[in-house]
């Protein structure tokens, strides 16, 4: 049995401190109720933002956020997993590391930003296979929509991983009056964060056999919306996201282990998970796929259409807005 901690928790855009300090008192927590290893949202030092600001939070890898996880990793003798904003040559990239208590270091860059965070960060073309090598077995991390790829799910099948972590910032654009579309967009992001919360997690974890655990952000906060080009009606400037939340562990039977908290709320919850490792396992191998956004044979579990069509007008309509960003701020 493996003690894991899931913290839910809301990222402040642009507030590093503040996010460390709060995710360093959930660590506290959890280490005086025995947790081994710890999983923090996607993103969770810098929030969530496509604000040109966020470029300039960007570190390397061996910069003051990875340390600081080394340092809680070595100093409570545990391992920790989340995602980074990372700055990488002439790059910008979403970095899940995964730190352990000896100060070890191992990471995977996300392949498929989500729409407006095509902004950002950049799609990785090697990302790494996403598998990690932990006292506790071989984990698979995933960083929010990767989790729905086809490739992400077939490289945790071959490399045998014995748990599978998916760190994540799903949730959906409030309705706003002024803007009908916002009604539309609603309910789309709603069902695709139930896919992301209740049924990929469910998935993995009943067809490979091991726990699963999804950890996500939660709260509300100001997100302006940038349409890509083609899009038929204007930005939405004052647009609100709210996070769904929904943070949980599934046992290799899919059922839910976190059942006592509000889901959307922050919280920070340990529980004893069984991973079975075995003595021997098959080389760490990773599967791409070309990343046609329309092909079913893409996905591991399909998103809706209007998802992926807005995601493939993103990917290619915020290229330019990227180049520029990136110009005004290496």
């Amino acid at each position: 049995m493996v003690n894991i901690a899931l913290i839910q928790m809301k990222g402040t855009p642009l507030k590093l401190q503040e996010n460390l300090s709060k995710a360093g008192h959930y660590i506290s927590q959890a280490v005086k109720d025995g947790v081994e290893i710890v999983v923090l949202p996607e993103m969770f030092n810098v929030g969530f933002t496509v604000d040109e600001e966020l470029m300039k939070l960007a570190e390397p890898l061996d910069g003051y956020t990875v340390s600081w996880l080394k340092d809680q990793a070595a100093k409570y003798n545990i391992y920790i997993i989340t995602s980074i904003y990372e700055q990488r040559e002439s790059y910008f990239y979403n970095t899940m590391v995964m730190v352990g208590s000896d100060r070890s270091l191992q990471i995977y860059r996300k392949r498929n930003p989500t729409c407006q965070e095509r902004m950002v960060w950049k799609r990785c073309d090697d990302p790494g296979p996403g598998i990690f090598e932990t006292p506790f077995g071989r984990i698979g991390g995933a960083i929010c929509f990767d989790s729905f790829s086809k490739e992400t799910f077939e490289g945790f099948k071959q490399s045998g991983v014995e748990l599978v972590i998916i760190v994540a910032l799903w949730g959906t654009i409030l309705p706003i009056i002024k803007y009908p579309d916002t009604f539309y967009f609603n309910k789309l992001l709603k069902h695709q964060s139930y896919l992301a919360s209740e049924v990929v997690p469910h998935q993995y974890a009943t067809k490979l056999g091991v726990p699963a655990v999804y950890v996500n952000q939660c709260g509300k906060l100001n997100f302006p919306m940038t349409h890509p080009r083609f899009y038929p009606t204007p930005d939405w400037p004052n647009s609100v996201y709210e996070f769904v939340g929904n943070s949980n562990i599934y046992d290799a039977s899919g059922k839910k282990l976190i059942n006592d908290v509000d889901s959307k709320s922050e919280f920070c919850s340990v529980k004893s998970v069984e991973i079975n490792q075995v003595k021997k396992r098959p080389e760490i191998s990773r599967v791409n796929i070309p990343p046609e956004y329309m092909n079913k044979n893409y996905y591991f579990v399909e998103p809706p259409f209007m998802f992926k069509l807005y995601q493939k007008l993103c990917f290619s309509g915020f290229e330019k807005k990227y180049d520029e960003m990136c110009s005004r701020n290496l």
